[in-house]
């Protein structure tokens, strides 16, 4: 039986000329070759002697290894930089929903204050950057360790639809009063306006050449022929009792007659004799 070409070459060691065997200056190409990659891996080798190997062991679980299921990913240590899952449709990229009584996901942390937020969804594109909903009767908690922190903040002054927030203990803010405005009733003194009480129980006014000249209480004056009529705004002062005397001399023959208005009580009528120059001096005591 005829051998294979290179077990007959191999075992003919008259031969010089062997078509298997390198020449001079190959065989050099190859001895330096080998000499440079034998130095090259030396320390490699050294390293993983020194613990190197599980370096890098845990480089290529961070950056290789699939994530699995219901396991630590990765199985040790942790991932070394950032893990991205990329799409390019018009639907949500991942979708974790748990079929029993648990919760789907959750996000934990050790950022300092001054670092990134644990959760953090941006939309570039002017729509909504998160959306939350429920069929129970509380849409979800903010809990800080420190209960006098903020539960957020935000640079937005626009009105939040249905948040409520005009509402203060069940009050709306109109109901409220404002630090710089008197109370709707500040004025009033059992339903009743300041303006219907006497000031100091003396009203009076001083009438000359039929205008008010002086007045405390007093509010306008009409003449009607010899009968003026005095109005003390609008306090009642039907029941009161009421002084009338003229300026100056005192009158000859008759006197200043006063009564209270008929159908007005915050009224007072003067009734002068004929040729009453018009300057008197009434006064309302209730």
């Amino acid at each position: 039986m005829q051998l294979p070409r290179y077990r007959t070459l191999a075992t003919d060691t008259k031969k010089s000329a062997r078509p298997w065997a390198l020449r001079h200056g190959w065989r050099r190409a190859a001895l330096l070759g080998g000499t440079a990659l034998a130095i090259a891996l030396a320390p490699a080798a050294l390293a993983f002697g020194a613990g190197a190997h599980r370096t890098a062991h845990t480089a290529i679980l961070s950056d290789n290894t699939p994530i699995k299921g219901a396991i630590h990913n990765p199985a040790s240590s942790s991932y070394l930089r950032t893990t991205g899952i990329f799409a390019n449709f018009n639907s949500w990229t991942m979708r974790i929903q748990n079929l029993g009584s648990g919760g789907a996901g959750t996000f934990g942390c050790k950022a300092p204050s001054s670092g990134v937020a644990c959760l953090a969804a941006e939309n570039t594109k002017g729509g909504l950057a998160f959306s939350f909903a429920t069929t129970g009767l509380t849409g979800g908690k903010i809990l800080l360790t420190n209960p006098s922190g903020a539960p957020f903040t935000t640079n937005a002054h626009g009105e939040a639809t249905g948040l409520n927030a005009n509402y203060l203990q069940g009050k709306t803010a109109s109901e409220f009063q404002l630090a710089n405005q008197p109370a709707a009733n500040a004025n009033a003194l059992g339903g009743k306006p300041a303006s219907e009480y006497a000031i100091g129980g003396l009203l009076f006014a001083d009438v000359s050449e039929g205008k008010i000249q002086h007045t405390r209480g007093a509010t306008a004056v009409s003449q009607s022929g010899n009968s003026f009529t005095l109005t003390f705004g609008s306090v009642n002062v039907s029941q009161c009792s009421f002084t009338a005397s003229p300026s100056g001399a005192a009158l000859s023959g008759s006197q200043l007659g006063v009564e209270a208005a008929s159908g007005n009580p915050s009224a007072v009528v003067v009734n002068a004799p004929g040729g009453f120059s018009g300057a008197f001096d009434l006064q309302v005591i209730c």
